[in-house]
Formats: C-alpha cells, sequence, structure tokens
C-alpha cells in the first residue's frame, strides 16, 4: 500500500510540479480574428496505443547530465537514476516507452477565443473518446463539454489552445515531453465511464494534437527536443491523477481497473491516437 501511495504521489508530482509559470504582458485576453475552431476524429479501425507506466529518460538540454545536473527544481536528484549514460526518472510515470495496441476512437471539436488564462473563458470543447484495456476486459469512455479557464501552475491560453507551442523548456507543462507545436490543445474536466459505468466526474484531461514524438514503425519511444518528427502528427489523451475541485486540483488515482504485472491498478491513463483526421476554418 505504501509503494501504490508513493507511485501515485510521484505521478502527480511530475504531471502539476515539474511545471514552471508563463508571464505574459498585460493584453487583451480575445485572440485576433478568432474564433478558429477545430474538429479532429481518430476512427474506430486507426492505430491506438495505451502508455504503460515506464520510467523517462531525462533530456540532457533540459536536466543536465551526471556530472552537470540542471534544474534540480524540475526534478530532484533523488527522483533520479543513471542509465545509458544520461538520467532517467527513478520511478515509473506516465511517459515511459513501452506502449500496448488497444482499439478506440476520438471526436474533437473546440473553439478557441480566449487567448490566456484568466477566472473565464469564451473559449469551447466537445469531446468523446472511446477505448478498450490492452486486456481488452475493459471498455473506457471519457466526455469533456467545456474549457478549464486557468490552471494554478501554468499557461493554459484559456483553457484551447490552437498552433502553441508546449512542454519541453516552455514552462507550459512538464518538462518530460519533449517540446512541440501543438497544433490543438485543451484542458478539461472530464467524465469517466468503465464499462458503460460512469465512475467519476470532473478528472482532469489534457489534450494535444501534435507533432510526433514516438514512432510507430519502431519502438515507440518518447522522443528527446532533438527527435521529434516535425512533419506529421499524432494525439495524446492524459488524464493523471488529479480531480478538479472549487478548491483546485487535488490528487486521486484514475480508477482504470486496469492490473499491472505488479498487481496494482494503472493509475492513470495515457492515450495515443496515431490516425487523426482535422478540419478547421
Amino acid at each position: 500500500m505504501q509503494r501504490n501511495k508513493y507511485f501515485v504521489a510521484l505521478v502527480t508530482a511530475l504531471l502539476v510540479a515539474l511545471t514552471s509559470v508563463v508571464a505574459f504582458a498585460s493584453s487583451p485576453r480575445t485572440v485576433v480574428a478568432g474564433p478558429t475552431t477545430v474538429s479532429l476524429r481518430a476512427p474506430a479501425d486507426g492505430d491506438v496505443r495505451w502508455v504503460m507506466p515506464g520510467v523517462r529518460r531525462l533530456d540532457p538540454t533540459i536536466f543536465g547530465t551526471p556530472g552537470t545536473p540542471l534544474r534540480e527544481e524540475l526534478l530532484p536528484l533523488a527522483a533520479r537514476t543513471v542509465g545509458d549514460g544520461i538520467y532517467q526518472t527513478k520511478m515509473p510515470g506516465p511517459f515511459g516507452d513501452l506502449a500496448k495496441p488497444i482499439t478506440g476512437s476520438a471526436k474533437v471539436k473546440v473553439k478557441d477565443l480566449t487567448s490566456v488564462s484568466g477566472p473565464t473563458t469564451q473559449d469551447e470543447v466537445e469531446a468523446d473518446f472511446r477505448f478498450t484495456s490492452p486486456d481488452g476486459l475493459h471498455d473506457y469512455r471519457v466526455v469533456v463539454d467545456r474549457a478549464l479557464p486557468e490552471l494554478p501552475n501554468h499557461e493554459n491560453f484559456g483553457g484551447v489552445g490552437i498552433n502553441v507551442v508546449q512542454h519541453g523548456r516552455t514552462g507550459i507543462g512538464t518538462a518530460l515531453m519533449p517540446q512541440l507545436m501543438a497544433f490543438v490543445t485543451f484542458w478539461g474536466p472530464a467524465d469517466f465511464y468503465v464499462d458503460g459505468v460512469k465512475v467519476a466526474d470532473n478528472r482532469f484531461v489534457h489534450f494535444m494534437l501534435t507533432e510526433r514524438a514516438r514512432d510507430p514503425e519502431g519502438d515507440y519511444s518518447l522522443a528527446l527536443d532533438g527527435e521529434v518528427d516535425h512533419d506529421s502528427m499524432h494525439a495524446h489523451l492524459i488524464m493523471p491523477t488529479m480531480v478538479v475541485t472549487p478548491d483546485g486540483p487535488q490528487m486521486s488515482p484514475v480508477p482504470t481497473g486496469y492490473q499491472l504485472p505488479n498487481g496494482m491498478d494503472q493509475p492513470f491513463l495515457h492515450i495515443m491516437f496515431e490516425d487523426v483526421k482535422v478540419s478547421g476554418k
């Protein structure tokens, strides 16, 4: 039980604490020439992957090397180990290299009108994700019908962003992900269904349609900054160990019911959609 608590706490720390606040100059909160509306779809017969817990290689340009460590405020040395000559996370989390094929589909429609975070937003989200567990024993559905106007730890563009840069050294999102152009991104509270039963609401989710950060033809490892494929794209849905409450985000494992080889249930979801069709105006 203690290991389970530590694992969940680490995952949450990697997703929440490993960010920095981005300061923006004072400006109107409405996007120029907006709103922009984008729809995308991942068909049910497409390539969908379930990311398993795993350790993450740490980009030397951000975290340094074992001889010259950097950014200990992002990830303390006690949470790092050394593998293949570079740092990696000591404990497994949502950004490892192992993923298993599943079946699933996605429908997303967003409207971007608010440019930066604040107490209110005019951004809109309609999203419906459906997918199975790797063992085929469970069916999941994630439904999002609104955007979160702001986050306590980094800029979120009012809940929806179109053609923005995230992760890596940007300070927007965790540095465990490489720096990416996000063609579509949103943050929102979700209703979560398992086997047709609603088991949770207000689950925090983050979605991105980005440049390709994994090679579907290779070992599917998560790229470092210099390894991102800028000529193709895929989509990420992540549901971390977090719920949205009136008092702010609270730690809570996702009730996936999917048992890992160590006997613990996987406490987060990270689903990849490799085949995505996009339309916008």
